[in-house]
């Protein structure tokens, strides 16, 4: 690992440059769901959220589960032509794992969408048989997609490999009528087994990431800044997930699993992509051509950091931009505007630039220290910041029962910023860790800093505890609170319903 003192040479280097460089950011808030200009406008590419977890399923603890989510806030009913993923898009989850910021291993994700019958006026679903659904073959599922999985080692390796081809996505949850007993009949039929043991998923999910999106957006409007009292404003939507579960040791730098969290090769760096073709052509009779090589247009690594971190004139460049390329980025990072405005708005006292503790957590990883102790590290880096995922694959999983919801600063030390879990609550960490309320700022490690959140503390879908993790997607035609005409605007005499559209 790295000596002390080459990580205080680093940290030393990354202040000294941004007292030469200004900027501001923008005070929003949501794990990137169209948080810059540009992808903004095309949601198909739109990399939502990013995942790295040792896998916790029964024999499958020798693995390691990366999930990149795509096309935000899909309205369950939003027909008939749903959310597919976009065949001219290529989706990507890149692994770092000698801290240089480049990828070493990449695995991409192609899609290409095939109708059965042109002649219907539905899309993904249509009346071929008897308009039901059952399961992944059946001829009603009338626009199927399929996808190719390729694998790039940058090591020794001149041509991406492909392992595996014509996998078949599930449709989009259209409703109980048409697609019946989802997750059985469809979801998990969709899981499938690679030949080094991995295995694989893309299709629909819930949107796991709770938050409550109107409070934040509202110059920290929130309802609640406590653990409940929230609305989760995520609540009823649905992603689309690529996952995949690898093997420890084809992940780290030698190959091997550690033997310990402070072993080499212990960390390794996880971000996702999509890129598109730089030229596209739409012909006259509306059918459009997409030619030249593809070109980064979205990227997610750590939740927040293009909301919270990186200014407006930068987050197009942040979201075309390398890992190997943050330096420029690196002044947003020790002096977030975002700290100060909770200043404001909480009248609480934040710690003042340099942020030498969100550098170690966004941009270096956490080095091994008195604080956490001499087995936890999530550190990688080459003496330059890089942003993404960093996960210590050597920290064994912790149990269901044992898990906070608060990683790393509810004493989880398998929790984030150690990767990223699926239940792990980003928003209340990134608020406390913003405001100083960890154990890394002392002198702010105090109420509210350290107590800080926005009210909304649980997923409304449970998560899954095998493969792939994320909760079964929520249906369309089903009666929420969300989607009922009344004449109340508050809100507060709504019936609460579940995901099924069961009055509770």
């Amino acid at each position: 690992m790295n000596s002390k003192n080459t990580i205080h040479r680093m940290i030393t280097g990354l202040i000294a440059f941004s007292i030469m460089l200004t900027a501001t950011i923008i005070p929003a808030l949501a794990s990137s769901h169209s948080e810059a200009p540009l992808i903004s406008k095309d949601r198909f590419a739109d990399n939502t959220d990013t995942y790295a977890f040792r896998s916790t399923a029964q024999g499958r603890e020798g693995y390691v589960t990366l999930i990149a989510n795509y096309i935000p806030f899909q309205e369950p009913s939003g027909g008939p032509q749903f959310y597919p993923f976009d065949d001219t898009v290529l989706y990507e989850i890149k692994i770092d794992n000698n801290g240089d910021g480049e990828e070493d291993i990449t695995y991409s994700f192609e899609f290409a969408t095939t109708t059965v019958n042109g002649a219907t006026v539905l899309g993904q679903s249509t009346v071929n048989q008897d308009a039901v659904i059952s399961s992944l073959n059946d001829p009603d599922y009338n626009q199927f997609q399929t996808y190719s999985v390729r694998k790039m080692n940058r090591r020794g390796q001149r041509h991406p490999m492909t392992i595996a081809s014509g996998l078949k996505t599930p449709p989009s949850n259209i409703g109980p009528r048409v697609t019946p007993n989802y997750e059985q009949n469809l979801a998990q039929s969709a899981i499938y087994d690679l030949p080094n043991g991995s295995k694989v998923f893309a299709g629909q999910r819930d949107e796991g990431f709770y938050i409550d999106v109107g409070g934040i957006f509202d110059a920290i409007n929130l309802r609640s800044i406590g653990a409940n009292g929230g609305v989760d404003t995520t609540k009823g939507f649905n992603v689309s997930s690529i996952a995949i579960e690898v093997p420890i040791e084809e992940l780290t730098s030698t190959r091997s699993i550690p033997t310990s969290p402070t072993s080499d090769g212990a960390v390794i760096g996880v971000w996702a992509t999509a890129s598109r073709r730089t030229t596209r052509v739409i012909n006259p009779n509306g059918t459009q051509i997409n030619e030249g090589p593809f070109r980064q247009i979205s990227r997610l690594g750590n939740p927040l950091v293009n909301e919270v971190v990186i200014p407006l004139n930068q987050k197009d460049a942040f979201n075309a931009s390398s890992p190997a390329d943050d330096a420029v980025f690196a002044p947003s990072v020790i002096d977030p505007e975002l700290a100060r405005l909770m200043n404001i708005v909480f009248g609480i006292t934040v710690p003042t630039a340099p942020r030498g503790d969100l550098v170690a957590i966004f941009a270096t990883g956490i080095p091994v220290n008195p604080i956490t102790g001499p087995n936890y590290t999530t550190f990688l880096s080459d003496g330059r910041p890089h942003e993404y995922l960093r996960l210590n694959v050597a920290i064994a999983p912790t149990p269901a029962a044992q898990r906070s919801r608060l990683g790393l600063l509810g004493g989880d030390v398998a929790g984030f910023p150690n990767g990223r879990r699926v239940g792990d609550d980003v928003t209340d960490i990134a608020l406390r860790a913003m405001a100083g309320g960890t154990p890394f700022t002392s002198a702010t490690n105090i109420a509210p800093n350290n107590t800080l959140g926005d009210g909304v503390s649980v997923n409304d879908v449970p998560f899954l505890e095998m493969f792939p993790y994320l909760g079964s997607p929520n249906a369309g035609n089903m009666l929420r609170s969300s989607n009922q005409t009344r004449p109340e605007r508050d809100g507060d005499d709504l019936p609460v319903v579940d995901k099924d559209g069961k009055l509770q």
